[in-house]
């Protein structure tokens, strides 16, 4: 987990983490399975189609058990990428919280980065599967202000302590107006006596 600092000024990173490894990769698991079992089985599902061939021989000149076993072999090579490439993404997907701002940083070949500032956030949603409720991690989708931003935390780990952490921030910048305006007001009486 790396913490390189904020390009903002001021700015500190409070939370930074990737989605629940479980959670994301809950399809890879059975790509994953069938994956294997496509390999554990391979040279007994090349009998079957020997068998099928042997049986319709006299109907086609085709090479069954070839074509049967490049298309097994495309199969299994599809279901790896997939997975490597499932895995690839979840570890390039990063969420941060910092004192400022909500981002999501992802991608495999080319980044991409999106945040929301804390005041320009209008809502928050908390949703759990039944996996994810397992795996403790949610989803949590934060409501934009004026342009309809969402932005999509997906199988975030501890969904609820991290939207506690997020409406806390919030709650504190709410505040940081109010008293840099009394401040200035304190000043203005100050100066006028």
């Amino acid at each position: 987990m790396s913490m390189r600092r904020p390009t903002h000024p001021g700015e500190k990173i409070l939370l930074k983490t990737r989605p629940q490894f479980i959670s994301t990769l809950e399809s890879a698991f059975i790509r994953l399975i069938i994956l294997l079992l496509l390999l554990y089985f391979f040279t007994a599902i090349i009998g079957i189609f020997a068998a099928i061939q042997g049986r319709i021989d006299y109907l086609t000149t085709v090479p069954f058990v070839q074509y049967s076993t490049y298309v097994l072999l495309i199969i299994i090579a599809v279901l790896f990428f997939w997975i490597l490439w499932n895995f690839l993404s979840w570890r390039s997907t990063w969420y941060t919280v910092t004192t400022q701002r909500v981002q999501i940083k992802s991608g495999v070949l080319s980044t991409k980065s999106v945040y929301i500032h804390f005041n320009k956030m209008q809502d928050i949603e908390v949703t759990q599967s039944l996996v994810q409720r397992i795996s403790s991690s949610g989803d949590i989708e934060i409501f934009g202000g004026r342009d309809k931003t969402n932005l999509i935390l997906e199988d975030i780990p501890k969904p609820n302590q991290v939207e506690d952490l997020i409406n806390q921030r919030i709650e504190v910048l709410s505040r940081e107006p109010e008293s840099r305006a009394s401040k200035r007001k304190e000043r203005y009486d100050d100066e006028r006596f």
